[in-house]
Protein backbone atom coordinates (compact mmCIF):
# COMPACT_ATOMS: atom_id res chain seq x y z
CA UNK A 1 0.00 0.00 0.00
CA UNK A 2 1.34 3.66 -0.84
CA UNK A 3 1.13 5.88 1.85
CA UNK A 4 2.54 8.85 0.21
CA UNK A 5 -0.65 11.16 0.20
CA UNK A 6 -1.67 10.41 3.81
CA UNK A 7 2.05 10.26 5.25
CA UNK A 8 2.62 13.91 3.63
CA UNK A 9 -0.63 15.22 5.11
CA UNK A 10 -0.36 13.98 8.11
CA UNK A 11 3.65 15.40 8.36
CA UNK A 12 2.62 18.70 6.90
CA UNK A 13 -0.32 19.17 9.58
CA UNK A 14 1.79 18.00 12.36
CA UNK A 15 4.62 20.47 11.43
CA UNK A 16 1.25 22.90 11.28
CA UNK A 17 0.38 22.05 14.61
CA UNK A 18 3.99 22.26 16.19
CA UNK A 19 4.47 26.01 14.62
CA UNK A 20 1.20 26.98 15.89
CA UNK A 21 1.93 25.69 19.17
CA UNK A 22 5.45 27.60 19.31
CA UNK A 23 3.76 30.71 18.38
CA UNK A 24 1.25 30.77 21.09
CA UNK A 25 3.60 29.27 23.46
CA UNK A 26 5.39 32.88 22.99
CA UNK A 27 1.84 34.55 22.68
CA UNK A 28 0.06 33.56 25.91
CA UNK A 29 1.00 34.81 29.77
CA UNK A 30 3.32 32.52 31.50
CA UNK A 31 1.57 30.27 33.92
CA UNK A 32 -1.60 30.59 32.16
CA UNK A 33 -4.66 27.71 31.53
CA UNK A 34 -5.52 26.96 28.76
CA UNK A 35 -9.09 25.62 27.61
CA UNK A 36 -8.93 21.66 26.59
CA UNK A 37 -12.20 20.58 26.12
CA UNK A 38 -15.29 22.43 24.71
CA UNK A 39 -18.91 21.45 25.11
CA UNK A 40 -21.13 21.15 22.21
CA UNK A 41 -22.07 24.98 22.10
CA UNK A 42 -18.54 25.85 22.55
CA UNK A 43 -18.34 26.85 25.97
CA UNK A 44 -15.08 25.25 27.37
CA UNK A 45 -15.45 23.61 30.52
CA UNK A 46 -11.94 22.09 31.49
CA UNK A 47 -8.57 23.66 31.60
CA UNK A 48 -5.10 22.36 31.67
CA UNK A 49 -1.52 24.21 31.90
CA UNK A 50 -0.47 25.60 28.49
CA UNK A 51 2.70 23.34 28.30
CA UNK A 52 0.52 20.40 28.53
CA UNK A 53 -2.73 21.91 26.09
CA UNK A 54 -0.79 23.18 23.16
CA UNK A 55 1.54 19.68 23.36
CA UNK A 56 -1.05 16.78 23.78
CA UNK A 57 -2.59 16.70 20.24
CA UNK A 58 0.89 16.97 18.46
CA UNK A 59 2.23 14.22 20.42
CA UNK A 60 -1.50 12.78 19.38
CA UNK A 61 -1.06 13.24 16.00
CA UNK A 62 2.17 12.18 15.56
CA UNK A 63 1.53 8.78 17.28
CA UNK A 64 -1.53 8.30 15.36
CA UNK A 65 0.86 8.67 12.29
CA UNK A 66 3.54 6.38 13.51
CA UNK A 67 0.79 3.74 13.80
CA UNK A 68 -0.87 4.30 10.59
CA UNK A 69 1.97 4.63 8.63
CA UNK A 70 3.61 1.27 9.97
CA UNK A 71 0.08 -0.93 10.40
CA UNK A 72 -0.16 -2.12 7.11
CA UNK A 73 2.74 -3.81 7.48
CA UNK A 74 1.60 -5.94 10.66
CA UNK A 75 -2.20 -5.88 9.57
CA UNK A 76 -3.12 -7.77 6.60
CA UNK A 77 -6.80 -6.10 6.86
CA UNK A 78 -5.28 -2.55 6.82
CA UNK A 79 -3.64 -3.31 3.41
CA UNK A 80 -6.25 -5.39 2.07
CA UNK A 81 -8.66 -2.30 1.98
CA UNK A 82 -6.39 0.70 1.19
CA UNK A 83 -9.13 3.38 0.76
CA UNK A 84 -10.72 2.86 3.65
CA UNK A 85 -7.36 2.60 5.09
CA UNK A 86 -6.28 5.88 3.90
CA UNK A 87 -9.72 7.58 4.40
CA UNK A 88 -9.71 6.71 8.00
CA UNK A 89 -5.73 7.79 8.55
CA UNK A 90 -6.92 11.19 6.95
CA UNK A 91 -9.85 11.86 8.78
CA UNK A 92 -7.92 11.14 12.04
CA UNK A 93 -5.19 13.29 11.78
CA UNK A 94 -7.73 16.31 10.24
CA UNK A 95 -10.27 15.90 13.13
CA UNK A 96 -6.98 15.89 15.27
CA UNK A 97 -6.00 19.53 13.51
CA UNK A 98 -9.12 20.75 13.72
CA UNK A 99 -9.13 20.14 17.86
CA UNK A 100 -5.92 21.49 18.13
CA UNK A 101 -7.04 24.51 15.76
CA UNK A 102 -10.01 25.38 18.24
CA UNK A 103 -7.74 25.25 21.60
CA UNK A 104 -4.96 27.23 20.12
CA UNK A 105 -7.82 30.17 18.88
CA UNK A 106 -9.82 30.32 22.14
CA UNK A 107 -5.99 30.02 23.66
CA UNK A 108 -5.28 33.75 21.65
CA UNK A 109 -8.72 35.00 21.48
CA UNK A 110 -8.55 35.61 25.22
CA UNK A 111 -11.06 33.87 26.31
Amino acid sequence: MKATLPLTLSLGLLATMVAASLAAWLTIAPGAELAVHFGLDGTPNRYAPALFALSIIPAAALLSTVIFAFAPRFDRKAAASPVFYTALWLVVIVVLAASHALIIGHALSGN
